[in-house]
């Protein structure tokens, strides 16, 4: 089976990079037009194209509402790790996962996610997702961190 490659559509414009280009993937990928991404999400169009001709990052919103209706994969969006769809278990409806098992009980990772737990319990929708986000992203990064420096306990 051959991989094939996929090109945005010329409506779109041309081509751009990073998050802003694998988001275009997508909307090939799907067939998908910023006017059917409202009607699926609420987006709005102009929150969308802006996106799109106008370089902006995409919003917490955007990124949070294609995840839970296409199932596709912030981490690949934003990074460009992974595959483009998430898989079963990073499905829209799981929350920030505290992974016990990779830390066990490490004092300074409860402190940790005592904070997250505060922060989410205050955070509107677009901190929420972009907290989510870096968790994601970062969580090796953390756990290598720990790792690297003594415990002060």
């Amino acid at each position: 089976m051959t991989k094939q490659i996929l090109t945005p559509k010329k409506w779109i414009g041309k081509k751009k990079e990073g998050e802003i280009y694998r988001f275009q993937l997508l909307l090939a990928e799907l067939n998908l037009k910023p006017e059917d991404i409202q009607k699926d999400t609420g987006v709005t169009v102009r929150t969308i194209t802006n996106s799109i001709y106008e370089k902006k990052p995409l919003g917490a919103k955007l990124l949070r509402e294609i995840h839970a209706k296409y199932g596709v994969s912030i981490d690949w969006l934003l990074s460009g790790k992974g595959q483009m769809f998430a898989s079963a278990d990073d499905s829209a409806t799981s929350a920030v996962r505290e992974p016990n098992g990779e830390y066990g009980s490490d004092p300074r990772f409860e402190r940790i996610m005592t904070l997250v737990r505060d922060f989410m319990a205050n955070a509107d929708d677009d901190e929420k997702a972009w907290l989510e986000t870096q968790v994601k992203l970062n969580i090796a990064q953390y756990q290598q961190h720990l790792k690297s420096v003594p415990d002060e306990n």
